[in-house]
């Protein structure tokens, strides 16, 4: 039993120094503005792990953001704040690209103003009895739970009212893939 412990503690820092130089690859990357080349190792991380990391989802914000990919960086870089809040290594960073991702997706936006009302015209929406939907984040329950390695996290979804439901409007948002998190206070 003595010598498997010693070895999944010897393997242990090889594993912490390996996705430690994956962050640096794919940060040099960026850096050396590879970015389809980055994107396609960070989608490929991501598809393959059970587990995203925090730092994986602030590359994945970061290089969207040089992408053109505004709402995509937008989604990542608050799924990082999400996860480390104001004390993270990248949060200033991450608070800078997303200043910078919406503000760059209001001007695509005003820019794209036709685009808006052909989409807003088109766009058939669904009605909901009662006003209301079962949240299909949380599933009713407005709790979303968290796998970690070690444990469960368990969090109040940011989505859905205290009783797991979405309003008819906020439910339409879901499905055309803009609902945004409520502000936690």
């Amino acid at each position: 039993m003595k010598p498997l412990i010693t070895i999944f503690f010897l393997l242990s820092p090889f594993t912490v120094i390996s996705q430690n130089n994956e962050f640096r690859n794919v940060e040099n990357l960026i850096l050396e503005e590879n970015y389809h080349l980055a994107d396609s190792i960070l989608k490929y991380k991501i598809i393959n792990r059970k587990n995203v990391s925090s730092d994986l989802t602030f590359l994945f914000g970061k290089n969207s953001f040089f992408l053109k990919k505004y709402n995509q960086s937008i989604n990542w870089l608050n799924k990082y704040l999400e996860l480390e809040g104001n004390e993270g290594e990248f949060s200033d960073e991450s608070i800078k690209f997303l200043e910078l991702s919406n503000t760059k997706n209001l001007i695509q936006t005003n820019n794209n103003i036709e685009n808006i009302f052909i989409e807003l015209y088109s766009y058939n929406y669904i009605q909901c009895e009662n006003g209301r939907k079962v949240c299909p984040i949380c599933k009713g329950s407005s709790v979303i739970i968290l796998e970690t390695d070690v444990s469960k996290v368990y969090k109040t979804c940011p989505f859905s009212d205290n009783n797991g439901f979405l309003t008819c409007d906020e439910y339409n948002l879901f499905l055309r893939g803009k609902l945004k998190p409520k502000n936690s206070n």
